[in-house]
């Protein structure tokens, strides 16, 4: 006797989703695609040249190439990206701040939900929240980028401060290299960052 076609219907719903198949999600990307195509799902970032696991206290793995590993708790952040230290110091209420050193780099980073500002290296930030995107200008002390997309996705502010402040971090890190900077290998752009700084403009939007 033939088995309903409804009947096979459900067999064939309940299969897939004995697989997971069904319960797969595509991740989201993070920072710019112009400079590595990442992408964030749940507790893993995967790009064509990284690989990092995230935990409830800790990012370890390499992005780009490079050695990563922080730990975090509620004030401070630890730890080494591309062998350069790291240590910031984390503050939430009205709005997120961190500050200290990332990867070698001053940093100083400010984020209310609508706007992030602030600087990594030489490289200021004033970039303002598109749904899952930040966007607006750079400057790098060399030209000033009108032109600048960040994506971050908005539900990562559901994650603990230490965790965004990392990913945060990192998504302004992975955007494409600066305007009059030629094209480098990360350690070399990384370099770049640590030169001396130079006298920046202030960045607005119009």
């Amino acid at each position: 006797m033939k088995r309903p076609l409804s009947s096979s219907l459900v067999l064939l719903t309940v299969s897939v989703l004995s697989t997971g198949c069904a319960t797969t999600r595509p991740g989201a990307p993070l920072g710019d695609a112009a400079e590595e195509s990442l992408s964030l799902a749940d507790d893993a970032i995967t790009g064509p040249t990284s690989a990092l696991s995230i935990a409830q206290t800790g990012m370890h793995g390499r992005y780009r190439r490079q050695p990563v590993s922080l730990e975090w708790d509620y004030q401070t952040m630890t730890g080494t990206v591309a062998n350069q230290a790291t240590r910031l110091e984390l503050a939430e209420g009205d709005d997120t701040r961190v500050w200290g050193t990332f990867a070698g780099m001053a940093t100083d980073l400010t984020e209310d939900g609508t706007w992030l500002h602030g600087h990594v290296g030489n490289c200021a930030f004033v970039l303002k929240r598109d749904g899952d995107v930040l966007s607006g200008v750079r400057d790098c002390g060399s030209a000033l980028e009108k032109d600048i997309t960040v994506a971050f996705p908005a539900s990562l502010f559901e994650r603990s401060v230490g965790e965004r402040a990392a990913l945060m971090a990192l998504a302004l890190l992975n955007t494409r290299t600066p305007a009059g900077v030629p094209s480098t290998a990360f350690s070399s752009l990384q370099s770049e960052h640590r030169s001396p700084t130079k006298t920046r403009r202030d960045c607005h939007t119009n």
